[in-house]
């Protein structure tokens, strides 16, 4: 097998400060919390429904990871053998659990953390296997392997750690069904250069040595101080993933409910991927200029810059009998991924981005570090904050940026310390 090396979390990617894009083989992948990643996929179903909603998520994983390792599969000149062996180091090293592909029926899960923090967000088992993700990254695997069109195989999950079964067991048919597989043409996407890229570039050298390996299990955890969260557990998928999933939300779902559900997984996004990180070793860094209320928001919206999201910039933040704001991102991979394809551009996860700083700064105070209320807490404030907001967006294809003018009326007294 020609030398991959996977000695880190982040060996095989390429951080590009001017952009603030993540990239493997060209691809944007990008890091977030598996409680997000549980949200994320949980949102999808409740809007399209438990089933059409597994199966998106399922394709978006097949699809993207089936780009992916057919890439690199080109680019080393791998074996069947050899890109299996691959998939398997690259499942662990991304922080998605411990992968065992020994033959068609005999793929195993030893370990999977959307599985385990299924149980540890619910604390009860589900009545069906959940690994959607993991059994889409399997059938990009294969088919990519065996230089097959996507939908030519497809993996079901006959046993699952979510649904308390030891491991998650999963079986390959083949059924010859192709899908109309996305094929985006990146080079048609301008991704502007933001200034402050050296700063971007020392701070990453900073940050990096701060992801720890995965562990056994293939976990990537972090510590926090925040009372709910002690750890933070990160994987790094294909932006690719979460940008097809939001495309067919808003393809199928009614023109509100994708409002809704989209605005609602970038707000999971900022209160459980940054919020938490930002009282861990990683946040110290990110976080330690910042002595306002004002500061905190502009730097907890860069921590963005760090995750392979895109660039955030803050233009303007103020407390007038609420929240204020007006902030850009530049590059974002699903606005990318949506321009290669010629789409209709607007995401909703700046928005929802938006609102969860604004809560988390202006009504939970979390810039004052003995503010250390639960995370759930203010994710229950999500409905009302949605109904009372006042905003403005744009999209400017010139600059590859996003932009969000918010109002957002927020309570002035101070949360209680439990729930």
């Amino acid at each position: 097998m020609k030398k991959v090396n996977f000695n880190s979390s982040l060996d095989f990617v390429v951080y590009d400060p001017l952009t603030g894009r993540m990239l493997v083989e060209g691809i944007p992948v990008t890091y977030h919390c598996n409680v997000f990643n549980h949200f994320f996929a949980e949102g999808i179903k409740l809007a399209l429904g438990e089933g059409k909603g597994k199966e998106i998520i399922y394709r978006s994983s097949e699809i993207a990871h089936y780009r992916l390792f057919r890439r690199i599969k080109e680019r080393y000149g791998l074996s069947d053998k050899e890109i299996y062996t691959f998939g398997m180091n690259y499942f662990k090293s991304r922080g998605l659990g411990v992968l065992n592909v020994e033959g068609r029926d005999k793929i195993y899960l030893l370990a999977s953390t959307h599985a385990h923090t299924y149980l540890k967000v619910l604390r009860s088992f589900s009545s069906v296997p959940i690994c959607d993700v993991e059994r889409g990254f399997v059938a990009g695997l294969l088919e990519a392997a065996l230089d097959v069109e996507p939908g030519t195989i497809h993996v079901e999950e006959t046993s699952c750690i979510g649904s308390g079964d030891p491991i998650c067991k999963m079986e390959v048919r083949i059924t010859h069904d192709r899908i109309d597989t996305p094929n985006p043409d990146y080079s048609k996407v301008v991704f502007y250069p933001v200034d402050g890229a050296e700063k971007r570039k020392n701070t990453m050298e900073k940050i990096m040595p701060l992801i720890p390996e995965p562990d056994d299990s293939g976990i990537i955890a972090i510590d926090s101080a925040f009372t709910d969260i002690k750890k933070v557990w990160i994987s790094q998928l294909p932006g690719e993933y979460y940008a097809y999933a939001n495309m067919k939300v808003a393809d199928i779902s009614d023109p509100e409910t994708a409002r809704y559900t989209l605005t609602l997984a970038g707000f999971n996004c900022v209160l459980f991927t940054y919020v938490s990180i930002a009282r861990s070793p990683i946040g110290n860094i990110l976080l330690e200029d910042a002595e306002s209320q004002k500061d905190y928001f502009v730097k907890l919206a860069e921590i963005g810059n760090y995750l392979g999201f895109g660039i955030f910039k803050v233009e303007d933040v103020h407390e007038n009998e609420g929240c204020e704001c007006d902030i850009r991102l530049y590059n974002f991979y699903e606005n990318s991924y949506l321009v290669a394809l010629n789409r209709e551009t607007v995401s909703y996860f700046l928005l929802g981005a938006t609102l969860a700083q604004s809560l988390a700064t202006y009504f939970y105070r979390y810039y004052e570090r003995d503010s250390l209320g639960p995370v759930k807490k203010i994710f229950e404030e999500f409905d009302k904050a949605y109904e009372s907001m006042d905003v403005d967006m744009s999209f400017d294809s010139l600059k590859n940026e996003q932009r969000v003018i918010l109002s957002l009326p927020v309570q002035k007294e101070r949360p209680p310390s439990s729930l």
